[in-house]
């Protein structure tokens, strides 16, 4: 009569050992799906944060220098901040001076590199450039790399720099 009671309890034994693993693999998946879908909206916010500012550094109007360099103060922190607000005064008085604008446009970008709170992206931007030397626009091509950092759930640029 002890055999069959033992081998209940072996049972018994045995399928909470498989629960038990059961449960760790589940909880083990969940949390490397959780990781992966944080991983792509870090890739994601970087990629779209790039994006925005090399349209932003790039599309200009005469006009409306102020606001169109407020955007990429806005978007901006630390050096590259600093040396873009350093220079923003005479770059418009010659942007004034020649009439000048740029429209720009995102052709594609990639993410080099990144983590959590960093990321470097590459970004191929079309831009028309005018003035009073060329009314009719001249069509620029311009690889940026930007680093990007994450400061309190935002994505600034850090560094900007014009690659080719």
């Amino acid at each position: 009569m002890k055999t069959p009671r033992r081998a209940r309890l072996i049972v018994a034994w045995a399928l909470s050992v498989l629960l038990v693993i059961a449960l760790a693999g589940a909880t083990l998946s969940v949390v490397a799906l959780q990781k992966q879908r944080q991983d792509k909206s870090n890739r994601e916010g970087a990629l779209k944060s790039a994006r925005q500012l090399a349209l932003d550094f790039t599309t200009y109007n005469y006009q409306t220098w102020d606001a169109d360099a407020q955007r990429v103060v806005d978007d901006s922190t630390g050096q590259f901040k600093q040396e873009f607000q350093a220079g923003a005064g005479s770059v418009k008085t010659d942007v004034v001076a020649n009439k000048a604008t740029s429209k720009g446009d995102v052709k594609e970008a990639g993410l080099v590199s990144g983590d959590k709170d960093s990321a470097e992206v590459l970004v191929i931007v079309n831009a028309l450039v005018t003035n009073t030397a060329s009314t009719a626009g001249v069509e620029r091509r311009y690889r940026i790399k930007l680093d990007m950092v994450r400061e309190q759930d935002r994505w600034l640029t850090a560094d900007l720099q014009v690659v080719g």
